[in-house]
């Protein structure tokens, strides 16, 4: 075993998107449309008491509500130019839940796939990328305490995301997503190996993997304490995923892909596998789609599980 942090887990919270609509409140598909943004313009109200009560279940870390505030997303809807003003009202709403639940509460702001999530074939140039990227990351900038790299479906992503977050001197996470039917693969067809490897000269603070089968996450964790010291862990959708094939090529749809392989389980199922995740090193846990308060709830029980 490397040197792990293990004095203290860090709990995150859950999904966004689609515990919106879990509590009744329109969320449109996200691959053609603002998605999770246009609960910013409707329902603001609704993202703060999720923010809420993610805190009151036991998440210290909490993601602001800016997954979907890209320039290409929010251009689906012509309201590109709001970009600066809806990421500033996602920051106040998650500082608005912080200082109303009067706990140590640390916020994250995101910086996630310019299109389309998982589809590495649609990541943009990578200079165009950049400058994408460090606006973005230029809001977030000295308004929140964490900028978290996510969902990354490649290394040229990833590392791009990276070199943006990391620019701004803040705290920087990196977060690749196994999104698919393939255990250690990223939708690009890179192992974990691989995209941690490309990140040559940068050094990101911590590494994470989302937005996966849980059990993706148990076996990546034994991938990723053997190439770092620095933390670890990850968040996954509430699903299992059978593995299928090990080709290195690109998912073209890894969405279908999960789909067709996975398996529904509750947050009691959840968290026991994220226990497995703290067995082999993980020292960030929280959720990814799918998972609610609840999920959050017994992950920090299972922590404090772990730590006994």
């Amino acid at each position: 075993f490397k040197k792990i942090y293990m004095n203290k887990i860090k709990i995150l919270d859950g999904g966004t998107g689609a515990e919106i609509r879990r509590r009744g409140y329109e969320v449109p598909y996200h691959v053609d449309s603002i998605w999770s943004a246009q609960s910013l313009i409707d329902n603001p109200e609704v993202v703060e008491q999720i923010h809420y009560d993610y805190i009151h279940s036991g998440a210290r870390y909490i993601t602001i509500n800016n997954y979907a505030l890209t320039q290409p997303i929010l251009s689906r809807a012509k309201i590109e130019n709001r970009l600066i003003e809806l990421t500033s009202l996602a920051i106040d709403l998650a500082i608005s839940a912080k200082k109303r639940s009067n706990k140590d509460v640390k916020i994250i702001g995101s910086l996630p796939p310019l299109e389309t999530s998982y589809m590495s074939d649609l990541v943009i140039n990578e200079k165009d990328m950049l400058d994408n990227y460090r606006v973005i990351a230029g809001v977030l900038k000295n308004k929140v305490d964490i900028i978290l790299c996510e969902t990354m479906s490649s290394s040229i992503e990833a590392n791009t995301a990276v070199k943006a977050g990391l620019e701004t001197n803040l705290e920087t996470w990196v977060s690749w997503t196994l999104q698919g039917s393939r255990s250690n693969t990223l939708p690009s067809g890179e192992t974990i190996e691989q995209a941690f490897n490309k990140m040559k000269n940068l050094e990101p603070d911590a590494y994470l993997l989302n937005c996966c089968g849980a059990n993706f996450i148990t076996d990546g964790m034994k991938i990723l304490k053997n190439l770092t010291d620095k933390p670890i862990g990850g968040y996954a959708n509430s699903s299992k995923v059978v593995s299928t094939n090990n080709t290195k090529l690109v998912d073209k749809n890894p969405m279908n892909s999960q789909r067709a392989n996975s398996t529904s389980i509750n947050e009691w199922e959840y968290a026991d596998e994220a226990y497995k995740w703290m067995e082999n090193g993980a020292s960030i846990i929280g959720g990814c789609c799918g998972t609610t308060p609840n999920h959050i709830k017994e992950l920090d029980k299972k922590s404090k599980k772990f730590l006994e």
